[in-house]
């Protein structure tokens, strides 16, 4: 049998080369794709647009310097659901399967929807804000004994937490959409709403800022009242002539009332539907107000917000800086108090 000697062909690769094209090959393809992913990187100095999760509930500003929030108690707490916001201070909630009616305790917002108020400067604003915060979200709510459970419109009145520690009676006020409201007898947390609302005012946030409301409940849409020009001292005469002696009891029944003698000051009007108190200074010298107490006798409750000079012969009106006080259902008679506590001026409210 005759044998051949077998030959490769002389275009058949031989195996070293196919190794190395394969190789040469590999490390193409490696070069090609980091020059696409070169290509298709974004620019370092570039600034890219990162979507972000909308939290639970929107979270406040924080807190003003210096002042300490009230911690999340650790029991006594009910769990209900928002399913209303009905102005800046009240809310409906669901509660052991019934909806329930909630004031917010210790605070007080401008008027955005009363049926027979104009809405005040940052009303809106107000509601607005404790929607963002509270619509539909479950809260924690506490009660205060000394408060009582409701009030005489049958609406729970309750501290309202969040669960994750924010209490929002007191961020209302340290963000500057509501005032602290004392209802005739302290409440758990009032030193660090009274704290809060000192913060936010020299901070001027909120309704505090001049470019706002500056602290007053003006209605929306109205000038604000200018601040008087001038506050000179008050003649030390101006209080001596008082002939009645201390009287003032925290704004009970005063057994002097008869005897008012309506001067150096006299009461002119209250008006109770707008929560203000017209006084005019009857002498002949200038009175300083600072540290002067006007009481509503209803609810034995303080009308905040009186002081500055009244010269002679002159009227200013004072509207409430904190929650309606004024009883417009009922008579509630008005008196008005020197800084040692004597009565000055009575308004019967026949």
């Amino acid at each position: 049998m005759a044998t051949f000697n077998q030959r490769r062909p002389i275009d058949a690769p031989i195996p070293h080369l196919r190794r190395a094209w394969r190789t040469i090959a590999g490390l193409v393809a490696v070069c090609c794709f980091l020059a696409l992913m070169l290509a298709t990187a974004p620019d370092a100095g570039a600034k890219t647009t990162t979507p972000t999760a909308r939290p639970t509930a929107a979270r406040p500003s924080p807190t003003p310097t210096g002042v300490q929030a009230p911690s999340l108690p650790g029991s006594g707490l009910e769990r209900a659901t928002v399913t209303n916001i009905v102005d800046g201070d009240t809310i409906d909630a669901t509660l052991n399967g019934r909806t329930v009616r909630i004031r917010l305790l210790g605070v007080d917002t401008p008027e955005s929807v009363h049926p027979s108020r104009p809405v005040e400067c940052f009303g809106r604003e107000a509601s607005r804000f404790l929607k963002e915060l509270l619509d539909g979200q479950t809260v924690l709510l506490e009660s205060d004994a000394s408060q009582g459970d409701r009030d005489r419109y049958n609406r729970l009145l309750r501290f309202v937490w969040l669960p994750d520690g924010r209490l929002i009676n007191y961020e209302i006020i340290a963000q500057g959409y509501g005032f602290e409201y004392t209802f005739n007898l302290p409440y758990r947390y009032q030193d660090q709403f009274k704290a809060a609302q000192r913060a936010a005012r020299e901070a001027q946030v909120g309704l505090w800022s001049p470019n706002a409301c500056n602290g007053e409940r003006t209605p929306a849409g109205a000038g604000a009242t200018p601040a008087p020009t001038a506050a000179p001292t008050a003649a030390p005469t101006a209080a001596a002539s008082n002939p009645l002696p201390r009287s003032f009891n925290n704004c009970k029944p005063d057994p002097n009332a008869a005897r008012a003698p309506n001067a150096p000051v006299a009461i002119v009007e209250v008006n109770k539907r707008a929560e203000t108190v017209t006084l005019k200074n009857v002498s002949a010298t200038t009175v300083n107000l600072d540290g002067w107490i006007m009481c509503s006798i209803k609810g034995s409750q303080i009308h905040q917000g009186i002081g500055g000079a009244l010269e002679p012969g002159k009227t200013r009106t004072f509207k409430h800086t904190g929650g309606n006080i004024w009883n417009d259902r009922e008579t509630d008679p008005g008196a008005l108090y020197d800084p040692q506590g004597r009565l000055v001026s009575y308004w019967a409210d026949r």
